[in-house]
């Protein structure tokens, strides 16, 4: 973790594999394309993510983990409370 733009990878991954893969199983849609609209969605984040500005500081490594774990336990526990 050196840029705050790493934790902003990890933590935009974590929430599109956690919240997209049910809607798009509500809606009925194949495995396959299920998997290209994960893909697009991914590769969009990650391309959002890597202009934003304040993201190219420098963090270090103990501030990022946190952050990133603590991103991880709050989408994790939001997403048991949405979809049950």
């Amino acid at each position: 973790m050196k840029k705050w733009e790493n934790v902003a990878f990890g933590s935009s991954i974590f929430i599109v594999l956690t919240f997209l893969p049910p809607y798009l199983d509500i809606m009925g849609i194949s495995f396959w394309l299920k998997l290209v609209c994960i893909i697009a969605v991914l590769f969009g984040a990650l391309f959002i993510v890597s202009k934003i500005n304040f993201l190219q500081k420098q963090v270090t490594k103990k501030v990022g983990w946190l952050t990133m774990i603590s991103i991880f336990i709050f989408g994790t526990v939001l997403s048991e409370f949405i979809f049950r």
